[in-house]
């Protein structure tokens, strides 16, 4: 425990509120708010309402009208990642980050190639060629996050280098602030696009082509096929609660560890339903039954600390319930306290791993319906998050299941902490 609080714990402080990582999850937390509101229009096309409400959304064009949302949020991920750390990396500098943000957007886009390869069809002949002027919206979405991810820092980081270094036309302090502004810009932003045109020539030298290929090849596709899968899932889940067992924010740390994989494959999936196919990586989507009622499946511990002989964890119990159902946990966690409790870490970290392989099995041999895909707000209620997951009742139901598993594991750990703390008491 000394090693640990003095030695692993300082290090992951260090981690968390160093500047990039600060800058990636003020970016990532607010782009995630486009993808929820894209998940509102996929809910509105998968409720499990039967056959006839498919039928009436086609028939009646709502599906192609709910789809677009779907699209505009998806399609177009990689752009708005890209301004928001943009903005977020000259704001962290105090410099204008609007600014940073347009910068950071034109950088990327000179990167994109503005031609597309095509086939034209007219009876039984087929035309395929080069259509210029066309920008090839798959570079836009999560095949190029990583691009993003690189573009909209480095691009705004040399924006403030060149503010530091006085690269600028400076005004005299009568003219307005956003006339001198503009022109502050000015020098530095040429400096920027010039750079990265010139990154755009070297690349078109090379057998990729451009640099989405470049990095796609390189570095994103290898990632994903190595974190993308189950094995990926695991390593998020349990960092997710094992870290919260020593007071760090466990969710938020491996969230934004993992975030260039997780928002590539939870865009993919969305992607995939806008499409009408099958979701590409649904082990993605299993949070909605890994974590009930919050890191650790703490709803269950909270359903046993209603009947708890403890005046404490009784009291805490039925305070905490409402928020509980709603996934919010830290009630709990700060207050049985969970944060350095070995007595309850075992379940803590156990129940999490048991539904996420538990949910994963009875997904391949289809016990219950798939993930649509859908990104579904973490504040859904438990159970009504499980349905619209899979948009059918067949999540409701596991989701019950699960929570009877939970209350199993959590048992015997929490009888011996109620008897240690009626002792306390007494």
């Amino acid at each position: 425990m000394n090693f640990i609080e003095e030695k692993i714990i300082p290090a992951i402080d260090r981690f968390t509120n160093s500047r990039y990582i600060k800058i990636l999850m003020d970016a990532f937390m607010g782009v995630s708010a486009l993808t929820i509101g894209g998940s509102f229009f996929v809910l509105l096309r998968s409720l499990p309402l039967g056959e006839w409400y498919n039928q009436f959304l086609m028939s009646t064009g709502l599906f192609d009208i709910l789809n677009f949302p779907i699209m505009i949020t998806t399609e177009l991920i990689s752009l708005y990642v890209v301004a928001a750390l943009g903005y977020f990396t000259a704001k962290s500098f105090d410099k204008n980050p609007f600014s940073g943000s347009i910068i950071s957007i034109g950088s990327f886009l000179m990167l994109i190639p503005f031609s597309l390869q095509s086939t034209l069809v007219e009876g039984e002949t087929s035309v395929t060629g080069m259509v210029e002027g066309v920008i090839p919206v798959s570079n836009l979405g999560a095949q190029g996050l990583f691009l993003a991810m690189a573009v909209g820092i480095l691009a705004s980081r040399i924006y403030v280098w060149c503010l530091d270094k006085n690269f600028k036309i400076k005004m005299p302090d009568t003219v307005p602030s956003n006339v001198s502004g503009m022109f502050e810009t000015m020098i530095p932003a040429t400096i920027v696009f010039i750079i990265f045109m010139g990154v755009r020539s070297l690349i078109a030298m090379t057998g990729f082509q451009t640099a989405q290929n470049l990095v796609y090849s390189i570095l994103q596709a290898p990632l994903s096929n190595v974190g993308g899968g189950l094995f990926g899932v695991t390593v998020f889940t349990f960092v997710s609660v094992a870290l919260w067992c020593f007071g760090i924010h466990g969710s938020m740390i491996a969230y934004v560890g993992m975030a260039p994989i997780y928002m590539a494959m939870i865009n993919e999936n969305l992607a995939a339903f806008a499409q009408g196919v099958t979701a590409p990586h649904p082990e993605w989507n299993l949070t909605a039954f890994t974590f009930l009622g919050g890191a650790g499946c703490t709803f269950a511990l909270n359903l046993l600390m209603i009947g708890a002989k403890s005046q404490h964890l009784k009291t805490l119990g039925r305070i905490a319930l409402p928020t509980s159902l709603f996934n919010i946990n830290e009630p709990l966690i700060f207050g049985t306290p969970l944060i350095m409790n070995p007595l309850l870490a075992v379940p803590f970290i156990l129940n999490p791993m048991i539904n996420l392989y538990l949910t994963f099995f009875v997904n391949k041999i289809g016990l219950i319906a798939p993930p649509t895909g859908a990104n579904i707000p973490g504040q859904t209620p438990v159970g009504v998050i499980g349905a619209l997951t899979n948009g059918s009742w067949t999540g409701f139901a596991w989701t019950l299941v699960l929570l009877v598993i939970n209350i199993a594991v959590y048992y015997p750990f929490f009888k011996a902490f109620d008897r240690k703390k009626v002792l306390e008491e007494e």
